[in-house]
């Protein structure tokens, strides 16, 4: 395997990492905003309304940077394949 292939492999995976470290995120985000918008919803807890307003700011903001780092993937493999074609 050529350093070129291995670094291609390299970030590849870095990418993977990033991506399963934000989709783990997002799903903790998403359990804590279930757990808290019914009471802050029906009124039992108002305390609630600004995390949930802090959630949803996160959720937006992880949302957009996984869609970078999907783009990044596809990018990522297409140069790994090249680079695997060419130490061939």
């Amino acid at each position: 395997m050529t350093d070129d292939v291995a670094q291609a492999e390299a970030v590849v995976n870095e990418l993977l990492h990033k991506r399963s470290r934000l989709v783990a995120h997002a799903t903790e985000l998403t359990d804590e905003r279930f757990a808290i918008s019914f009471g802050s919803g029906q009124g039992y807890a108002p305390e609630a309304f600004p995390r949930l307003g802090e959630i949803n700011a996160a959720l937006a903001l992880l949302d957009s940077e996984l869609r970078s780092v999907d783009v990044a993937l596809v990018e990522a493999r297409k140069r790994l394949a090249l680079e695997e074609g060419r130490a061939t």
